[in-house]
């Protein structure tokens, strides 16, 4: 399955406040709850796993991969969000950003 941005072009101020969330899922279904949102950080941990270790990742990275990617396969996001692939993809869908092609 391939993700491709909707071409919603989205400011960074405008993305901050809708990234807020209380979950998401990643693209493979993994579920997140997001236990501190403040500032451009976000720190969740994902509830179909024994670990309790928080990640974290920068909103500001995920919003410009977002703004610079054409192809949204989780090796592309590397750059921008290190180690947190699948969760930064999963919230741009949830969000909506991203769109789903066969």
């Amino acid at each position: 399955m391939k993700f491709i941005s909707d071409m919603v072009q989205v400011s960074l101020e405008d993305f901050l406040p809708r990234a807020k969330v209380k979950d998401f899922k990643s693209s493979r279904g993994k579920t997140y709850r997001v236990v501190i949102s403040k500032a451009n950080q976000m720190s969740f941990v994902r509830l179909q796993t024994k670990s309790t270790e928080p990640w974290s990742m920068d909103l500001r990275a995920i919003h410009q991969a977002y703004q610079e990617l054409d192809d949204f396969d989780t090796r592309l996001f590397f750059i921008d969000v290190p180690k947190k692939h699948s969760p930064a993809r999963g919230l741009l869908l949830h969000l909506k950003l991203l769109l789903t092609v066969d």
